[in-house]
């Protein structure tokens, strides 16, 4: 009898921490799918935003190109260099606020950029964005909106030549094949437009040109020193404007006192005050799209809103497009994507290989420190 009762209250304990264990791997349970569920949750929400961020970069982006071509062609203001420094003076102003006023965006040390600075490095590459976005501009006078949009993916096959000779990039045979399929269709599309002025592509291919340039001077030059995308405005801003200004008095002041321009603004004053914002929405949407996804994905998304802006102009503004126009731009795209690929994989190759020379030279320093106390 005693060892019946001693053997219950022995065997109660134990009951009772069977049943705790059970309640505790219940909660346990309850909690990770709790936080599971938060997971999936926050998950769906960063994807939600990114998908609404992604299309209104593209519908600003778009917008901001028909934009420029109504302000040029229907409304006859046809000053490219001042175009383009007003919505470049408002993108300064805007960094500037966002940077020093606001403090929203954290910048660089204010010792980074000093005036030897300021114009040995951002003045010179001020000027090949103000050059680029003036040539991009004036082309609105001359091609039709779906074959600029054709012609700017030219713009990697320039910028990769410029990286191999100034020795930033190196070849491979498959980046070397991918481009020329870009070259190729892009070629077989100018060979099928039926609108085709020589003036208007020599405009387009200057544009590319600097652009291009500018990309690679700023990779050349910038080593070391990243801005923030609104505080790179905040610099580079002023520079483009100032070269903008000097080309406005030599070569557009006086024909826009004759034409009145200044009335044009006075009469649509909204038009070009929207002009000149969408320019800094498009860069500071572009910079929340990198921020929740990643540069890959903004090239992406440019590529496929040329292709739809390509598409709306054809269906909606009338601009003719050629079957052959269209598998030549078609083209364009694969070898577009097929570089960006190729690209994006020797960049991680390369990222790889420096994480583990990092690796392997620490280790090594770590080994001849052990010796030495040896």
């Amino acid at each position: 009898m005693l060892g019946q009762i001693g053997g219950a209250l022995l065997t109660k304990p134990a009951q009772r921490q069977e049943k705790g264990d059970k309640d505790l791997c219940i909660e346990s349970e309850h909690l990770l799918e709790g936080r599971s569920r938060a997971v999936t949750s926050g998950a769906w929400i960063r994807h939600l935003v990114l998908a609404i961020v992604s299309l209104t970069w593209m519908g600003i982006s778009s917008g901001l190109i028909l934009l420029n071509k109504y302000i040029m062609v229907t409304d006859g203001f046809k000053f490219p260099m001042a175009l383009t420094a007003m919505g470049m003076a408002f993108s300064g102003l805007a960094g500037f606020l966002a940077c020093r006023v606001f403090k929203a965006v954290a910048v660089q040390s204010p010792d980074a950029v000093s005036w030897n600075y300021y114009m040995m490095r951002i003045m010179p590459i001020g000027f090949f964005m103000a050059a680029s976005f003036h040539f991009g501009n004036l082309v609105y006078m001359h091609l039709t909106v779906a074959f600029i949009q054709m012609l700017k993916s030219l713009t990697p096959v320039v910028t990769m030549a410029m990286l191999f000779a100034a020795r930033l990039e190196t070849p491979t045979k498959w980046m070397i094949y991918s481009v020329f399929v870009v070259a190729f269709g892009t070629a077989l599309a100018s060979y099928g437009e039926v609108g085709m002025s020589f003036f208007g592509v020599t405009a387009m291919l200057l544009s590319i040109l600097f652009e291009s340039s500018r990309l690679v001077l700023t990779q050349f030059v910038l080593v070391g020193l990243k801005f923030h995308p609104i505080e790179g405005l905040m610099y580079f801003a002023p520079a483009c404007v100032l070269w903008l200004v000097i080309g406005i008095y030599f070569f557009e002041l006086q024909a826009m006192l004759e034409a009145d321009a200044f009335g044009l603004i006075v009469q649509s004053p909204i038009a070009y005050i929207s002009a000149s914002a969408l320019g800094f929405a498009v860069n500071l949407l572009g910079y929340w799209v990198i921020v929740l996804s990643s540069s890959l994905t903004l090239k992406l998304l440019a590529t496929v809103k040329s292709a739809a802006l390509v598409l709306f102009c054809a269906l909606f503004l009338g601009e003719t497009v050629t079957p052959i126009e269209a598998i030549g731009y078609a083209l364009s795209i694969v070898g577009f994507l097929w570089y960006t690929k190729v690209k994006t994989e020797n960049d991680a190759n390369r990222r790889q290989k420096e994480m583990e020379k990092s690796a392997n030279a620490g280790l090594s320093t770590d080994q001849a420190d052990e010796k030495a106390k040896g």
